[in-house]
């Protein structure tokens, strides 16, 4: 089978470049780079095209860089045009077979005579825009300058302030974009084109953090791909630019310090240094960027248990109860974050026709967390103390090279590449402590309903605070992508003003990931004999506790300090924790007693490694009516050939210490043939519609798809397993835009999109409540019926939709000082339905009396949700000002209230609350070298909030607080 796609691939191309090679004719090529007129800034998404025949035309990349191919010989006019800029005609003599190679320079428009400044904000507004105007598909850019002039904190954080994204945060820190809506691990990542590993463990989702913004010339979001993208783009594609050096040399330099008012202290840092510069007569490109950094990512977290309070039924149908709090925490999160980033492209040109790209980046994110929790378990009438040290470490490694040939007709790209990502986390080990004496006053039985409020109950005076348990695990996870593609490019139809091109190419991609974890603990301290803890006593670290019952314990006295640790609560008041750890101490154990931690054998199945094998072929026709209309018809095939490796285990027992494990491999192989249509009509010079059939697909987790089975009978039979089975999902999308633009207004857009979704994978929890049913479910005909299964399923039908605004203004036409503003807001509404399967429980008694018994049985049924992590509402805005040489912008966004988890009934259904957002960013130039810039991150002080069933249901609060730095930034020119 794959000899078969590969052989399909090389036929196609055969195909085409003999099509190619008999279509040559009377014409040559023109090649170049459009800039604007401040000095050497290019312009991306420049209209160029021959006068003569409105349908031959093209549009500059991310570089500013075009080629225009099959022009007739002989004297021709080029235009090239960008919106809010003065076009220009530039008279070239076409040489057949031959390259011309022609720059051009742009001036701003004036508006009624009137000469019109473009500031940093503006121009990095037009060019976003230019290229949103001039792409054929449906796409949102963020340009270099936009990037550079205020910059944010990460990748992500950019990202977020596009139409219809929203963002998921790690510490208070933008880390994963969630794109109309969908889980961030449906939406490909790209560095210019090479597709970035997943940084997890276990979906396929990219931590944008990673990326420095300093590293980056631009960002480009296609919400509806065209068959030449990656198929595996259900949520969208994202690519990040690293372009090539410009003309004129620019080095920077650039730190900063920090403060965040969790922590209190003002010990954040960032250095940043950066060289582009052409030699060798501008053929040879360099562009380099290395950053390192500091932040404090702690914060605090109040949590809040709940549980049914049987005798208060508030729904007999569904049984619904009224909720009591089984218990409150708080946790104290210290973090460091380091990071480091680096890259350097090389771009050659060998000739006028060929040009080459080397690109290396790496970047490495180490994470020091310290996390101290007070659970106050008032249901379990007992305090648990859980100190926990984490350290871990992310690397992503990538390189690439690739090639553009232009040989007249015929354009050849090619290239190859490897990514590869590294998450280890070598050190988590925890400590818990239980107080075993009665911690509450009696009066908080009877307020169970305000969980908040059961810190002011404690009587616990910390004498009978003893260790439990300890928990020491290391884990780890790798990810390698190699590729290889090859892409041609060639007109095959100019007539008058009707023009067409043909692209096809073809893709291999082979990844590879593994996955390792190792768990051991102990969770019964007070069975040890008093002897054993001689080796820790003899430094002069503590003694033992005796109960009164004559049992021995350790005491929690002997690793804490005389330190208070101050929480916020939800109140508004500020409470001191009961404890506060010596982390040396918790080390000191940890070195002195790891080796008689007991292995959780339960805990193996957690490793796995997999290959995941992908061969693509595409075709697609490019259709020009003049600049009216634009139609491109294409296919997408891609095979996947995939080898997963997982484990079997059936095990007994605290530690799985009886029992067996087995590996398993699963060999999975499919094809799918993905359509596209997209359409572009422009009636008028201002206004443009957009119609776009696309076809998508999302392959499942690799937690889902591994072949892991945990059949725990410690106790209860509890059985948890991936799901080999497990279907692609696949998308059919349409999308409808409007795009109105005015040079001295801006821009306006409205679009409305729609996906069908097929198989949607998600977890499910049911009961196997007799052998027939878990025979069903894979099992055997004994030994499995009365299990609780956790596994994973495919919904046969989901949909998501929605309606997009946004709003991009340049304010230039207003009196002064008005005229400096710059004007960014974007609104989308989103719609979703998937079906989930559920079940309920039923009682019935039998039975005679006095032998009357209760039977408990199971049924099955589905219900409609929306999915998970989609906020129905999503809002960005910002407002720029440019007064001479002050900069700065106020931004906010809102995100709405999403589902973040399903359960067995929709009132467990989880919820992550809706929030409000403001940064802001000022900037004074000093000259054309020297700037300072203040960023104040979150004003606010936003919380994640997260619920079930009603608002008053809260299950977390957490906080990040406020941050905020100042810096410098000189640059060399």
């Amino acid at each position: 089978m794959k000899q078969a796609n590969m052989k399909s691939i090389l036929l196609m191309i055969l195909l085409g470049i003999i099509a190619c090679v008999q279509a040559v004719g009377q014409t040559g090529t023109v090649a170049g780079t459009v800039y604007d007129d401040d000095g050497g800034s290019t312009l991306p998404g420049a209209n160029v095209y021959l006068k003569s025949n409105l349908s031959l035309g093209t549009v500059t990349e991310m570089d500013g860089s075009f080629v225009l191919s099959n022009v007739p010989v002989g004297i021709q006019v080029i235009v090239v045009s960008f919106t809010g800029f003065e076009a220009a005609e530039l008279t070239v003599d076409i040489v057949q077979g031959e390259l011309t190679k022609i720059d051009a320079t742009l001036s701003p428009a004036a508006y009624a005579g009137a000469e019109i400044i473009v500031t940093a904000q503006a121009l990095g507004q037009a060019k976003a825009i230019n290229q949103q105007l001039n792409s054929d598909g449906i796409a949102n850019f963020i340009s270099s300058e936009k990037i550079k002039e205020l910059p944010d904190v990460n990748a992500a954080e950019a990202i977020s302030r596009l139409p219809g994204v929203a963002i998921n945060r790690s510490g208070g820190e933008g880390s994963k974009v969630v794109v109309r809506g969908l889980d961030p691990k449906f939406t490909a990542i790209s560095i210019n084109g090479v597709r970035l590993p997943s940084t997890g463990g276990t979906d396929r989702s990219v931590d944008l953090s990673l990326i420095s913004p300093e590293l980056l010339s631009g960002i480009e979001l296609f919400k509806s791909p065209t068959p030449d993208m990656d198929g595996d783009a259900l949520g969208g594609s994202i690519n990040l630019n690293i372009l090539k050096a410009p003309k004129e040399r620019r080095i920077s330099v650039k730190g900063l310090g920090g403060y965040n008012d969790i922590g209190g202290t003002f010990n954040d840092y960032k250095f940043t240094a950066s060289l582009a510069q052409r030699v060798l007569n501008d053929k040879l490109g360099i562009i380099s960027t290395v950053n390192v950094e500091r932040f404090n990512r702690g914060g605090e977290t109040t949590g809040q248990g709940w549980g049914d309070d049987q005798s208060v039924v508030l729904d007999t149908l569904l049984d619904i109860f009224k909720q009591n709090g089984n218990y409150l925490q708080f946790q104290k999160r210290a973090e460091s974050r380091k990071r480091y980033n680096g890259s350097l492209g090389l771009d050659f040109e060998l000739g006028d026709k060929t040009d080459v790209t080397i690109l290396g980046i790496y970047s490495r994110t180490s994470r020091d967390q310290y996390n101290q929790s007070e659970r106050y378990d008032v249901q379990n009438n007992t305090i648990v103390f859980t100190p926990r040290i984490i350290e871990s470490a992310i690397d992503l490694y990538s390189g690439s090279i690739s090639t553009r040939h232009n040989l007249n007709k015929l354009n050849v790209e090619w290239g190859a590449a490897l990514s590869r990502v590294v998450g280890e986390t070598p050190y988590d080990f925890q400590l818990e402590f239980r107080d075993q004496s009665s911690p509450f006053q009696q009066e908080v039985y009877s307020r169970r309903n305000q969980p908040a409020n059961f810190f002011d109950y404690i009587t616990s005076d910390g004498s009978k605070d003893y260790l439990q348990e300890a928990r020491s695990i290391s884990s780890g996870n790798s990810e390698d992508i190699v590729s290889a593609f090859v892409n041609f490019t060639m007109p095959i139809l100019q007539k008058d003003n009707l023009s067409a091109t043909f692209k096809f190419g073809g893709k291999a991609i082979s990844s590879t990931k593994e996955r390792t974890y190792d768990e051991s603990f102990e969770k019964n301290y007070y069975l040890r004999p008093n002897t054993y803890f001689q080796p820790f006593n003899s430094e002069g670290m503590g003694a033992l506790g005796i109960d009164p019952t004559g049992s021995f314990y350790y005491s929690m006295a002997n690793f804490t300090n005389q330190n208070q640790i101050d929480f916020l609560r939800q109140n508004g008041e500020s409470a001191t924790l009961l404890s506060s750890f010596n982390q040396d101490l918790l080390r000191q154990f940890k070195t002195t007693f790891e080796d008689d931690l007991r292995p959780d054998r339960y805990g193996r199945v957690n490793n796995y490694d997999l290959t995941e094998r992908v061969y693509a072929t595409y075709a697609m026709l490019k259709i020009k009516l003049g600049q009216t209309l634009t139609a491109i018809p294409g296919f997408r095939y891609e095979y996947s050939d995939n080898t997963y490796n997982g484990i079997y285990s059936d095990l007994s027992g605290d530690f799985g210490e009886s029992g067996a494990l087995n590996d398993v491999t699963v060999d999975r192989n499919y094809g799918i043939f993905l359509p596209h249509l997209h359409l572009k009509f422009k009636p008028r010079d201002w206004v443009d519609f957009r119609a776009s059939y696309s076809t998508t697909l999302a392959r499942p987790d690799y937690d889902y798809v591994v072949p892991f089975t945990v059949v725990n009978r410690s106790s209860d039979l509890v059985i948890t397993e991936g799901n080999p089975d497990l279907n692609a999902s696949i998308s059919t999308n349409y999308d409808f835009y409007a795009t109105a633009y005015s040079g001295k207004l801006g821009l306006f857009s409205v679009g409305l999109f729609y996906k069908d979704i097929q198989d949607a994978f998600y977890p499910f929890i049911v009961g196997l409540n007799n052998d027939s049913l878990a025979v069903a479910y894979g099992f055997a005909a004994t030994g499995f019926g009365g299990a609780e299964l956790t596994t994973y399923t495919n919904s046969p039908q989901s949909n998501v939709r929605g309606i997009e605004f946004d709003l991009q203004s340049n304010l230039n036409f207003l009196p002064k000082p008005f005229d400096g503003l710059v004007l960014n807001i974007n609104y989308t509404r989103l719609f979703s339905e998937t079906t989930v399967n559920s079940f309920y429980e039923e009682t019935t008694f039998r039975g005679t009396f006095p032998f009357i018994f209760a039977v408990v049985e199971v049924f099955p049924f589905q219900r409609k949700v929306n999915l998970v992590g989609q906020a129905r509402h999503i809002l960005n805005a910002s407002l720029g000002y440019d007064f001479k040489s002050f900069s700065m912008r106020v931004s906010t966004s809102y995100q709405g209230t999403k589902l973040s988890g399903y359960s067995s009934s929709s009132d467990k259904d989880t919820y992550n609350l809706g929030f409000w957002r403001f940064d802001a960013v000022l900037k004074q130039r000093f000259n054309n070298n020297f700037n300072i810039f203040l960023n104040l991150n979150n004003i606010s002080g936003q919380e994640d909030v997260n619920f079930f069933r009603s608002e008053d249901l809260v299950t977390s609060i957490a906080r990040y607080g406020a941050t905020a730095t100042i810096g410098a930034e000189y640059i060399f020119r």
